[in-house]
Order: structure tokens, then sequence, then C-alpha cells
């Protein structure tokens, strides 16, 4: 899968947090982007995401905004969030209704505050998505998913397509749409999606059930969650962004005591 955002990532990012905890992390308080669009583990307000925004349609004409794309704060089913109870997430969404595959697309990212991760980090995020649309009328099917950015090019992805066979794949330094493992497509159903730093260009994923590992190039030096043309129907949610442990405190120890668990993890298919 291919994912470039055409844009200067330094340039913008996360505020700097005067946490002293060993994990920080960041919940939804509003539609991606604003100022502020939510708080982190002390209730403080930042803005977490960045957005890039990519309209749809035949280039406006004749179009009368019937194509489009764009973020909110919220459910769309209006039931319970991500993050539990009632409680909304950030979402993406994208439209159309000129044809399939004419819908816009839109990347949230982060910019890690505290630099590229280092070995025994791992940045987790809940995920959830509604449908997404198929290859037609020689537009590319609708992807939505997660990437890791090395700067302003895609360092891992986990992702899914319309009209696919109802799993998910991953691209990396060294497979491209590989299969990320055996689970369904999930409707609705919100699952975390974990990325563990194991070595000099290495990594572990786990996503829902899926468990994989691979290598990467560059550094991870941010995260984006895209809908590239998902269509009608396809918000895509997510919310509860972590990253342990907080750049400055990692140990030898820590390092050590978090790839035992990634080997025992794999060994036994335990979940994170």
């Amino acid at each position: 899968m291919k994912k470039f955002l055409l844009i200067a990532f330094g340039m913008m990012g996360v505020v700097g947090l005067v946490s002293a905890s060993n994990s920080f992390s960041y919940t939804a308080t509003n539609s991606p982007g604003n100022t502020f669009d939510g708080v982190d583990q002390n209730n403080n307000g930042l803005t977490v995401w960045n957005l890039v925004q990519t309209p749809g349609g035949t280039n406006g004409a004749n179009d009368n905004g019937a194509d489009g794309q764009g973020v909110y704060f919220g459910n769309p089913d209006g039931a319970g969030g991500i993050a539990g109870g009632s409680v909304g997430s950030w979402q993406e969404y994208s439209y159309q209704n000129d044809g399939v595959g004419l819908g816009g697309s839109v990347n949230a990212y982060n910019t890690f505050s505290g630099g590229a991760l280092s070995i025994g980090q791992t940045v987790s995020i809940n995920f959830v998505m509604r449908a997404t649309d198929p290859a037609s009328n020689g537009h590319p099917a609708g992807q939505v998913g997660v990437s890791l950015m090395n700067g302003a090019s895609s360092a891992i992805s986990f992702y899914i397509y319309g009209g696919g066979p109802g799993n998910y794949f991953y691209s990396d330094a060294g497979f491209t749409g590989a299969n990320a493992g055996g689970m369904g497509y999930q409707y609705q159903n919100a699952f975390n999606i974990a990325f563990t730093v194991t070595g000099a260009n290495t990594y572990t994923a786990v996503a829902g059930s899926d468990i994989w590992s691979g290598t990467f190039n560059g550094s991870l030096t941010g995260i984006d969650v895209f809908n590239d043309a998902g269509g009608n129907g396809s918000d895509v949610g997510f919310n509860n962004l972590t990253v342990v442990p907080e750049p400055g405190t990692l140990t030898l120890a820590s390092v050590g005591a978090g790839l035992l668990l990634l080997c025992y993890q794999r060994r036994n298919k335990v979940r994170a």
C-alpha cells in the first residue's frame, strides 16, 4: 500500500508534555485538529492531531458539494464510544454522490513530541471502522487504517481495502500487502492496534487478534490515521493514543522486560 503525505511533518506537532510518568496518552475531546482536540493523562488540554484533507469528486467540476471528506467528534451510530459508555471518539469520513470511488481522503497525523521511537517503546491506539468502497469505474478501492511514519512517508501500515477478501493487511520494509493474520472485517467493532520497537529497525505488532513481526526503514517519528476515499458510511473512529514508556524514561531493565514479554506473547499467541 502506498502512503505519502505532501506536508513537512516536522513543522507541526503535539505540544510537549510536562508529565514525569513512564507513559503518556491522549483522549479525544473534540474534532481532530481543533485547539484543543484532546487531553493527556493529566487532563491537560492539547492539540493531538494535524489534518491533511484531499478533496474528492472530479476536481470540483459539476460536483455541487456532492463529494468530500471531513472530521468530527462523536460516534456515527449514536451508541457507546471507543472509550466506553457514551464517550465519543475522533472520527474521519469521506462521501460521494457522483459515483463510487469519488470520495475525498483524510489523514490525521501526530508527530511524536519526544522524537522518534526507541527500542522498547510501544505506540498504540484504539480503532473502529465501518464500510469502505471497492474498486469501481477505474477508481482504486477505498482504504482505511493506521501507519507509523518516517517523516512524510509510511514506514509501517495496517489497513483494509474495500472489496477485498475481508481480512487486514500490513506493509513495511519487507512486505507490501501481506496478510496481517486471520482476523475478519471488524464492522463497528473496536480493537487496539499496537506497534513495539524490538530492535534496530525491527518491530512486533498486535492488531486485534492479528500478530506479526517485521522491519522498517528509517525512524518512526509519528502516527497517521487515514480514510482514503472510503466512501459513504466509511466513518473511521480512533481514541486513546498512547506511547509507553515516555521518551527519556527508557532503561535497560524496561527494554529487557519488554522484549521478554513480546517473546512470550509471540510463543503463546497472547494479545496485548
